[in-house]
């Protein structure tokens, strides 16, 4: 729908832009009935950069810098798809051109007789114009190739007419891409699919002003919308898909201990410190040298592994579990009272010594502590100081800081 839409804007613009070329166009005709002559013997000149041939020696009118000015006007609404302009005199004694090109040149040098320019007017049904309030009093061509340059160009003839009598003929070249340079802007401004050729899933077919001879077509295809639109689309989301998963896989790595998934102490220590209510548990696993000694550090990390899973079984989403040292963990928890706390140590406890670990049995020593308006290291040492009652009695319980 919005292609569509977009198409309908894409053509009136076309056709706006060509009724601008032919307005301005136009103009050079009361610049042309109002400048003087100068006698010219037959030979070439230049003036203001632009090529007169006369062909006898004659009064010529004086028109480059009109022509000039012309060609900055109409530069700046097509600019480099303006190609040439000519002016020719009727009878065809002398030509203007900006600027004399090899194929205008044979052209000029092939008018051998007095009617030619007329000849020319006739041919394209521009003969009486004068008589025109409304309408097309100009003619724009149908694409062609001018075979010294090999362009593809359209040519506007507008007749010049003073009582009724054709004084000259202005003929400006516009290169035919004027039109795929209008395309490809406009949709890159409007990030649209139109083209300018056939066999679309939809398109419009159109004639420019004043030309009945070359329709254009413009469209667009479902598959040009699927891989021009909706390809990079997709393309586009899934790299910031990939760059956030990335940004987050770093962001944990920064955060989290690799091997537990629990915050890395230098991580998050700093926000423990700004807190001064705290519920909180410190965990150590027994004899843990002992596993390491006995069946090697490989085995250590997968019982550290092991019990860290279980632990966060144990825990609800918003607490707070940190790597504090190699098996020694420390769970902090929000809200919790001291029988709250009391109770779920001794959950985590039993969920650890309840099965083996990796074929062997292993347990933990839990010093705990919940209080108020205490600083977190003060909070620790009485966690710590519980942990080491634990020990002290046996292992494999839970000690609670008076």
């Amino acid at each position: 729908m919005y292609n569509t839409v977009a198409l309908v804007r894409l053509e009136r613009s076309v056709i706006n832009d060509y009724k601008n070329i032919y307005s301005v166009s136009r103009r050079f005709s009361s610049y042309y009935n109002n400048v003087d002559s100068v006698p010219l013997d037959k030979g070439r000149y230049n003036r203001n950069g632009v090529d007169i041939v006369v062909n006898s020696d004659t009064n010529v009118k004086v028109l480059s810098i009109g022509i000039k000015k012309l060609r900055a006007e109409l530069e700046k609404l097509i600019g480099d798809s303006l190609w040439t302009i000519a002016v020719f005199q009727n009878p065809s004694t002398y030509v203007h051109f900006d600027p004399l090109r090899k194929s205008y040149d044979s052209f000029y040098k092939g008018l051998d007789n007095d009617q030619a320019i007329e000849r020319i007017v006739a041919k394209e049904d521009l003969k009486k114009t004068y008589q025109s309030f409304y309408g097309c009093n100009l003619k724009l061509t149908e694409k062609y190739f001018e075979e010294s340059t090999n362009a593809l160009i359209r040519s506007m003839y507008y007749p010049i007419y003073n009582k009724k009598h054709l004084d000259s003929l202005l003929i400006i070249d516009i290169k035919a891409d004027l039109l795929y340079d209008k395309v490809t802007e406009f949709n890159k401004e409007f990030t649209t699919v139109i083209n300018w050729q056939s066999n679309n899933s939809y398109q419009k077919s159109m004639y420019l002003p004043c030309s009945q001879e070359d329709n254009i077509t413009l469209g667009f295809s479902i598959s040009d919308m699927v891989y021009k639109l909706l390809l990079p689309s997709l393309l586009f989301s899934l790299s910031i898909f990939f760059l956030r998963v990335n940004y987050i896989r770093r962001k944990h790595l920064l955060q989290c201990d690799r091997m537990t998934g629990f915050y890395r102490r230098d991580f998050y220590e700093k926000r423990l410190k700004r807190m001064r209510t705290h519920a909180l548990l410190i965990i150590d696993i027994d004899h843990f040298k002992r596993i390491n000694d006995t069946y090697g550090h490989k085995k250590g990390d997968e019982v550290i592994q092991e019990v860290a899973e279980r632990i966060l079984h144990t825990i609800r989403r918003k607490d707070v579990a940190v790597r504090w040292g190699g098996e020694e963990f420390l769970i902090t928890f929000k809200s919790y009272s001291y029988q709250q706390l009391e109770a779920k140590a001794e959950q985590i406890r039993v969920a650890i010594d309840s099965e083996l670990i990796k074929k062997l049995p292993v347990t933990i020593s839990i010093g705990a502590v919940a209080e108020s308006d205490i600083s977190f290291s003060e909070a620790y040492k009485l966690a710590d100081s519980a942990l080491y009652l634990s020990k002290e009695n046996g292992r494999n319980r839970v000690t609670m800081a008076d």
